[in-house]
């Protein structure tokens, strides 16, 4: 910086390191003619409490005498864009799990009385349920056994690392059977004491009518015996045996001190690593899919972490601060004192696959999305979804929102009212509550199916996982013998076994533990090194158009965006874009220093750090012996990169069990072939891809033409992601998504 000092200035940056805001601004403002050094610190009290609009018009003063300086041009845009964006204010209002509080999330309405059950006539079904049953039990003794003698001979890892994807195609998915088998045995655990059923529900609870056909508006009553399993404010379960979660103690949680790992190890260079084969559509997907699944609500905003800004650290010098603030997670209130875990948390979310995102995880919220007529979602006649008195979509869960969120909300709208008018040309006569539950159940069911065949195919490129992965949605038989394209989630002869069969259709498991999302599956969806600093804006040549800085586009800024940019345009742009690899030094410099509702100076990364420590979720070697991988012995095991060895082993104090689990993940060379991330959080994905359709009813038992309709199935089945862009935006045609068979790949011409 180049601004002199003077001896008020010194005395400022006194008050600055003391947070004494309100004070500076009182006495810069009773200076007449302050100097540019004077105006500069009165812009950090400003941007320090909040108040970005007089922040940028002080930094935008001392800018003009100082044109050369790039740091206060810096904080002068990013003031400007912080008022332009509203990004002080809370988004949803601000509220903390207490009793009233899940109390209001439990409120509930009648569903509709089941209709007409639609059956196939009664010989030829009865027939096909007893080929599709014994054929199923025949194959799943054979499977199961194979699968067991398999890896109990050919095991499935080596010294330290798994060794499927070295193994020819047949092999290596078998290996990854008995990889998820061993899981499903080892690693699902209940977050409740002794036989307590999920969120302490009382035994012999009646089901209320409707629930037998449609999903709850807060999760409750997928399991009729286990009334409270996945619903919103219940805990999150774990993926580690009790004895593994460790509770940091005080003076260890914050060490190695997680703002200095996140400048060492995450901090971006001059240019984004990129991923060749992904397009942004594939970033902004995998957020508004985690909003369905997970959230641990708003942090404290009193209770919080105090971490030290080194003597070198930028921010420190920036903003004249010494120390950053992170709010602490919320307190999981239901704990009991028979709790026997050290450590558990609540979802702001339904744990299911329902499309919660969009519908709400409350009634209220599912109230306030939905117009009342035909049982379509609220839309402007502008393609556009309306607006709250803060300027933010109306719709289901809006924690972090931008416009790769606006835009996928939109469309799922956009694909829910057009499944409603399907629906009604089929059944003129059903009411605009029928139509809604039934248009939910296919939606979300084509958003499941998208995940589990195109994103999750592509994120890992990987055939043999590919082949997988396909499998496991429509059994290896249909695969097998039937070509893309012409495949049926539920065969004529549904061959009653998960792998040959497919998972969707097919009988209900839970592998003896109740389902929900884990403390674990949170930590490895930690994927913002995927996100670019900008996003750049494409004509419909794919010339650039305009470079926006990220941070422009979130909260409020997401509106203003879309009232200038066509959907079409933004769609496109994206399809162009490539994300983040997931590595190191590759995480968005804009998220280590960016502003959040309460918290003007914040470091995400820093935060990914210390979540895990926080929420009891163990450091990278503790995490890999309890899923039943080889620990690492030493730094070199986990990198070729002598130089990345050296900083790890000084920054860990040469200590290989205090390395993080975050970090350790990133910094994995050793990955199956064609795979965006690296095994040790693959295993947690390998373990929930299956389990999050294999638990749910929807997706199993009723999984048939009486619960969706045959045309409700037969949306499904001929859908893709694709298929749901061209529907709503016919003109994408003329791009190059026309030259793709999976959106999530890059749109080239």
């Amino acid at each position: 910086m180049t601004i002199p000092k003077d001896k008020d200035a010194t005395h400022l940056d006194q008050m600055l390191l003391d947070r004494n805001f309100q004070e500076i601004i009182r006495f810069v403002n009773a200076i007449e003619d302050p100097s540019s050094a004077i105006l500069f610190r009165l812009g950090l009290a400003y941007y320090c409490s909040e108040n970005y609009l007089e922040a940028s018009r002080c930094f935008r003063a001392v800018q003009e005498a100082h044109p050369e300086d790039t740091e206060i041009r810096e904080l002068y845009e990013r003031s400007k864009i912080n008022a332009t964006t509203e990004i002080k204010e809370f988004v949803p209002e601000v509220f903390h799990f207490n009793e009233q509080v899940v109390e209001k999330l439990r409120k509930s309405m009648p569903l509709p009385v089941p209709g007409k059950v639609h059956r196939i006539p009664g010989r030829w079904r009865l027939s096909r349920r007893v080929i599709g049953d014994f054929s199923g039990h025949i194959l799943s003794v054979i499977i199961d056994g194979a699968t067991i003698i398999w890896g109990h001979l050919a095991g499935y890892r080596d010294r330290i690392w798994t060794n499927w994807y070295r193994r020819p195609a047949f092999l290596a998915i078998l290996t990854l059977a008995y990889m998820r088998e061993r899981m499903h045995k080892f690693n699902l655990y209940s977050a409740y004491p002794g036989n307590a059923l999920v969120g302490f529900a009382d035994p012999g609870m009646v089901p209320p009518e409707g629930v037998t056909h449609f999903r709850t508006a807060d999760g409750s009553w997928n399991n009729l015996r286990n009334p409270f399993e996945g619903a919103v404010g219940t805990r999150f379960l774990r993926n580690i045996p009790p004895g593994a979660i460790q509770q940091e103690s005080a003076d260890r949680i914050l060490y190695p001190n997680p703002r200095m790992l996140s400048r060492i190890f995450l901090t971006r260079g001059q240019a984004m690593k990129e991923v060749p084969f992904l397009n942004m559509l594939a970033v902004a997907w995998i957020q508004f899919q985690n909003h369905d699944w997970i959230s641990h609500g708003e942090p404290h905003l009193n209770d919080y972490f105090e971490i030290q800004l080194d003597a070198d650290d930028p921010a420190r010098k920036k903003y004249r601060q010494q120390k950053m603030f992170v709010g602490k997670t919320q307190n999981d209130f239901t704990r009991r004192s028979e709790d026997s875990l050290p450590i558990t948390h609540l979802n702001e979310c339904t744990h299911w696959w329902d499309g919660s995102q969009i519908y709400g995880s409350d009634l209220e919220t599912q109230l306030r999305v939905r117009s009342g007529e035909s049982g379509k979602l609220l839309i402007n006649s502008n393609g556009l979804l309306p607006r709250d008195k803060k300027g933010i979509e109306i719709t289901g869960f809006t924690r972090n929102w931008w416009v790769g969120l606006a835009m996928m909300h939109t469309l799922f709208v956009k694909e829910h009212n057009a499944i409603c008018d399907n629906l009604l040309l089929h059944y003129p006569g059903w009411e605009d509550e029928r139509l809604f539950q039934v248009a939910r159940l296919i939606n979300a069911a084509v958003m499941a199916k998208i995940h589990s065949l195109e994103w999750n195919s592509v994120i890992n490129p990987n055939a043999t996982l590919a082949k997988g992965l396909q499998s496991n949605w429509y059994g290896m038989l249909t695969t097998l013998f039937h070509p893309e394209g012409e495949r049926k989630t539920v065969a004529d002869i549904n061959v009653k076994n998960p792998e040959m069969g497919g998972v969707v259709g097919n009988p209900i498991e839970k592998h003896g533990s109740p389902y929900g999302l884990t403390q674990e599956f949170v930590e490895v969806y930690r994927l913002h090194s995927m996100l670019p600093e900008t996003l750049v804006l494409r004509d419909q040549h794919g010339n650039i158009e305009e470079i926006l800085r990220f941070i422009e586009t979130r909260q409020r800024g997401s509106g203003i965006l879309t009232d200038r940019v066509e959907m079409a345009q933004l769609w496109h742009s994206f399809g162009l874009q490539h994300p983040g690899q997931l590595v190191l030094n590759n995480y968005p410099a804009f998220m280590q220093e960016m502003s959040i509702p309460g918290n003007p100076i914040y470091d995400l990364g820093t935060v990914d750090i210390l979540r895990s420590r926080e929420r009891g979720v163990p450091r990278y070697n503790a995490f890999r012996r309890a899923l039943g991988l080889q620990p690492v012995k030493k730094f070199s095991d986990i990198t070729d990169d002598q130089e990345m060895v050296d900083r790890l082993t000084a920054a860990y104090d040469g200590d290989i069990e205090l390395l993080d689990l975050m970090i350790g993940s990133l910094a994995e060379s050793h990955r199956p072939k064609d795979f965006a991330f690296g095994e040790t959080i693959f295993q947690i994905f390998l373990l929930n891809a299956t389990r999050r359709l294999q638990a749910d009813r929807f997706y199993t038992d009723c999984y048939t033409a009486e619960y969706y309709t045959p045309e409700g199935l037969e949306w499904i089945d001929r859908t893709d992601m694709k298929t749901v862009l061209l529907r709503h935006y016919p003109e994408l045609i003329r791009t190059g998504l026309a030259n793709v068979q999976n959106a999530f790949q890059p749109w080239h011409p």
